[in-house]
């Protein structure tokens, strides 16, 4: 069975602009036959683990080629269940609209959870590797503003996300940005439409990719 994990950053629920995007991406993934899977991580509502001292201490260790022993495994056994439910999908969709020109703090507390040594990287004596390969993610987000532009400079959110999920080894990721959404209904109903083509036709194109992928 193949796995998408949708990945949600916004507490808005129904409200949400982002996911009335992510929403097209869906039902194509809905409305294949039996064959995937979609999981859905909803970090409003998760319990992510903190990052306590002990926690990190164990970081620290395995950074080093150390195994985790004791006390210290046993509170990595939170981390551990985020990673393997992020390591287990084939497919990443994120929806996180842009707050103060970044991510929300959920989606950026995920990923410290999540992004650890031995798991999704690893040191070797060419450098860092990543881990997680032969993935696809897509990411959909909604701006207030027009950040494609002169505004651009001002958008943390994709290099970030980018220069994140690269380092661990996802090179194809592709963004959809419902942008702008706070200059008025019309257009905002006339992005988010364009928004939602660009979504299903990303879908239908992932999918077409790893029906050939899985079939040969």
């Amino acid at each position: 069975m193949k796995k998408l994990l949708h990945i949600i950053a916004t507490p808005r629920a129904d409200e949400s602009r982002t996911l009335k995007v992510s929403a097209e991406f869906l039902k194509a993934f809905q409305a294949q036959p039996p064959g995937w899977i979609i999981d859905e991580l909803n970090l409003t509502g998760a319990q992510l683990p903190s990052l306590t001292v002990q926690r990190v201490n164990g970081k620290y260790a395995l950074l080093s080629g150390r195994e985790l022993q004791g006390e210290m495994k046993k509170s990595w056994d939170e981390v551990i269940r985020y990673i393997e439910q992020f390591l287990s999908a084939d497919v990443y969709l994120i929806s996180a609209p842009m707050w103060n020109f970044s991510i929300p703090y959920t989606l950026k507390h995920y990923i410290d959870v999540i992004l650890q040594p031995k798991y999704l990287f690893r040191y070797t004596a060419a450098g860092p590797e990543g881990l997680v390969k032969n993935k696809k993610m897509t990411v959909i987000t909604s701006r207030g503003g027009d950040y494609s532009g002169a505004m651009r400079p001002f958008d943390f959110a994709e290099p970030y996300l980018r220069a994140a999920f690269g380092f661990v080894g996802i090179k194809d990721i592709t963004f959809i940005n419902a942008q702008p959404m706070d200059m008025g209904q019309e257009t905002q109903e006339k992005q988010i439409e364009i928004a939602r083509k660009a979504a299903r036709e990303n879908a239908n194109s992932i999918l077409a990719g790893t029906a050939a992928q899985f079939s040969g």
